[in-house]
């Protein structure tokens, strides 16, 4: 159930807590998760060890390829070479383990990125340089048993970092080399018995199309990984969206660009949908020193933020207010004179949905490390595998009964990836459960002091509160981030019951349970009836436990109960 503002910083917190609970050797059980059946390219950079993410800690069940960054090309001879020597061996002998443990996996060797672009037009410029490249490529795929080359030049022609090497000839010689090392791979393949893969990475932007031949491109290699991100960032004069999937309709003092935009150009250039790989950004940027709203502000400083930081730093912390902007579908943060752009669980699925839609190869992200325990790659996964959520095992008690809620819209995830079963439910999310049950009617706007303008069960406590559903506290609040207990679950539901005109005359005795004389006077008669009707059991053969704390997951299964055994009048 996505639910905004209070309730999503909560949910993330609790629900990231949980996470941090998964074993260290990789993200999800894998009873959970089988192998995607479309490609899901991970990056995992060599610095990530000195960070303390290790191998191990790889979602290895969510990916089919790991790209390890970068090997970087020698200056002196032209060839390509590992950047870290020690570094580099232990964690690429430590991957080759992993992918023991994971057979579907490939591991390719990552060249390039932004750091270490500088000498890729020199490479490129002759045949000669070009098939000493080549060569360098398949030798050390060999030498280490790696499955492929990736290569991340950035940039032919024009664009990168300071330093970086250009002529305008990099266009053809971009095509040129990526034949020549496509052709040492098959040479190399042969003699090795396996077939090497060829991929690259291209930058979201139409210029970056006009300076390579993606036709061509697109022939040779297996895939075209799109960094669709960094759209925009701190080289720009104004705060904006990292990785917006559709340009905002209002009016922006610079260029605007978007996801779904940048993979329609690599489409109109003639590459084949089935050669793209949709990449996303596994962080954000915090922009300072913004004014007003934040968005397209004036800024004093920015930086990158991985998602993992983002959670445990910002979402904590209550001086920062979270929103989604409906048209660009990507959240944002603003507080503390700061605008901050990033994506979450459900721009992820979006953004992975997209893919579906448009039917690429598949879908990417840079970088593992950034996203710890697997949230976002997580989500995204799960919409490729139609929804499926990654903590509901196929034999849990409450698995059927989160399956029908879930089909009839009462009740989704907390995240595209997760149901959070063991979360708490709250009176806001217990209002809004109901309100949606009853067709999410039309209501007045009956104010409660705690429940915001903006909040999510705004419309739902308004419509209840009428129906004389929910009741607010003596002193006037109705307290939507308070938790619900099972006696409270059943008055909510016998009084819901008594709305729509269906029988509520049944009453069973509590004799039997040892804590009966603990159900509130307010609760007993609705507490019997749920009894009776067969949607309130006891926690154990004695025990009603009436003041525990219900469960998302005891919701979903008293909701199914209470679908099926109640006739409408």
């Amino acid at each position: 159930m996505a639910f905004p503002t209070t309730f999503l910083r909560r949910t993330v917190l609790l629900f990231a807590a949980l996470t941090l609970l998964r074993p260290p050797a990789g993200a999800v059980p894998a009873s959970t998760y089988a192998p995607p059946d479309t490609t899901v390219v991970g990056y995992y950079a060599g610095w990530s060890a000195y960070q303390g993410y290790r191998t191990s800690d790889i979602p290895a069940e969510l990916l089919t390829h790991i790209n390890y960054a970068f090997a970087v090309i020698d200056p002196d001879s032209g060839v390509l070479t590992l950047g870290d020597p020690k570094l580099d061996e232990k964690n690429l002998a430590a991957l080759r383990a992993l992918r023991t443990e994971h057979p579907h996996l490939k591991l390719l060797l990552s060249a390039g990125g932004w750091d270490d672009s500088a000498r890729f037009s020199d490479v490129a410029a002759t045949a000669a340089s070009r098939s000493a490249f080549a060569r360098s490529c398949a030798e050390l795929l060999s030498a280490h048993s790696l499955d492929g080359i990736d290569l991340d030049w950035e940039y032919p022609v024009s664009g990168g970092a300071p330093g970086t090497v250009h002529r305008p000839q990099d266009r053809q010689n971009f095509t040129l080399l990526l034949r020549a090392v496509r052709q040492a791979l098959d040479r190399q393949g042969q003699r090795d018995g396996r077939d090497y893969q060829l991929t690259v990475a291209g930058a979201a932007g139409t210029w970056y199309l006009d300076n390579i031949q993606p036709a061509a491109v697109a022939e040779i290699v297996d895939h075209i990984f799109l960094m669709a991100y960094d759209i925009h960032g701190p080289w720009d004069s104004y705060a904006d969206f990292n990785a917006p999937l559709y340009p905002p309709s209002s009016p922006a003092p610079h260029h605007q660009s978007s996801v779904s935009g940048s993979a329609a150009a690599y489409l109109e250039q003639g590459v084949p949908a089935d050669k793209l790989v949709l990449g996303m950004p596994l962080y954000g940027y915090r922009y300072n020193g913004v004014r007003g709203e934040g968005l397209y502000s004036l800024f004093t400083s920015a930086r990158s933020i991985p998602y993992d930081a983002l959670v445990e730093t910002y979402l904590s912390d209550p001086a920062y207010r979270q929103f989604y902007h409906t048209e660009a579908r990507v959240p944002y943060l603003r507080g503390r004179d700061s605008f901050l752009s990033y994506d979450d669980p459900r721009s992820i699925a979006e953004k992975a949905a997209l893919a579906q839609e448009l039917d690429l190869q598949g879908i990417g992200f840079w970088e593992l490390s950034q996203d710890r325990t697997a949230v976002l790659i997580e989500s995204a996964v799960a919409q490729l595998k139609g929804g499926t959520f990654s903590d509901v095992p196929a034999d849990a008690w409450y698995a059927a009964a989160v399956a029908f809620v879930q089909a009839r819209g009462w009740m989704t995830g907390t995240t595209p990836a997760r149901f959070s079963p063991e979360l708490p439910v709250t009176r806001g999310m217990a209002a809004t459960v109901l309100h949606r049950m009853a067709g999410s009617p039309a209501a007045g706007d009956r104010a409660f002091p705690d429940v915001a303008e903006d909040a999510y069960c705004r419309q739902a406590v308004a419509w209840a509160a009428e129906a004389g559903v929910v009741l607010g506290y003596d002193d006037g609040r109705f307290g939507p981030e308070d938790l619900v207990t099972r006696e409270q679950l059943a008055a909510l539901l016998y009084r819901y019951a008594s709305f729509q005109g269906w029988d509520t005359s049944g009453r069973a005795s509590l004799s039997g349970y040892t804590d009966a004389a603990l159900v509130s006077p307010y609760a007993r008669t609705a507490v019997s009836w749920a009894v009776d009707a067969g949607l309130l059991t006891g926690r154990s053969a004695a025990a009603l436990v009436p003041d525990g704390t219900a469960s998302r997951a005891e919701l979903a299964v008293i909701l199914e109960r209470f679908s099926l055994c109640l006739p409408t009048a």
